[in-house]
């Protein structure tokens, strides 16, 4: 059976009350059936099939370290329009601090390559990631936490992760890994949202 595609106000088609349909990663309304299932999957997971989910990642490994007292920042932003849903991932190995901030003041930095979840598919995420902007101020601060370093002389730092946010458009968000700890250490940052 082909692709069955329908508006669910059309003058021609009187299906409005009896055909399911679902809206595609397009936006169309496509009626439900054996070649077009309904969908059932979570948002999550939804996206991840359409190539909407994305990610962008900093890893600084134990042979260069985070130095102690310093950050691990990367700031992003989406455009009008684009409200998305959001989670921070991020450990160390030793303590340190993590912070989500709102509008800060920030310029230049290193351009992040944002990656597709989706490896089949070839879409790109409307996002601009930065690593290392210089940050003038850091804004509002709407998250932190504290990475424990474990117990005694051996213990090592933690991972975690933040709530799901869903980010305002045309604003600037700072994530960032304060290295408390007396000696560096690795430290890894990860952004995962879908659009």
């Amino acid at each position: 059976m082909a692709t069955q595609f329908v508006n669910r106000e059309s003058m021609n088609t009187k299906s409005r009350n009896v055909t399911p349909t679902f809206m595609d990663k397009d936006e169309a309304q496509r009626v439900a059936g054996s070649s077009d299932p309904m969908p059932v999957i979570d948002v999550n997971h939804l996206r991840l099939h359409e190539g909407r989910a994305y990610y962008t990642y900093k890893f600084l490994p134990s042979s260069a370290g985070l130095a102690v007292n310093a950050n691990l920042d990367i700031a992003i932003a989406w455009p009008a329009g684009v409200l998305a849903h959001l989670i921070a991932i991020f450990q160390t190995g030793g303590e340190s601090e993590f912070y989500l901030y709102e509008s800060p003041t920030t310029s230049g930095g290193t351009a992040q390559t944002i990656h597709r979840r989706n490896r089949n598919l070839n879409t790109a995420s409307t996002a601009a990631a930065v690593y290392a902007p210089t940050v003038t101020a850091t804004g509002t601060e709407i998250y932190g936490e504290f990475i424990s370093s474990g117990a005694g002389g051996t213990g090592v730092g933690g991972e975690n992760f933040t709530f799901e946010y869903v980010m305002k458009p045309l604003t600037t968000y700072l994530f960032r890994i304060t290295n408390t700890n007396s000696q560096n250490h690795a430290a890894e940052l990860r952004i995962e949202w879908y659009e």
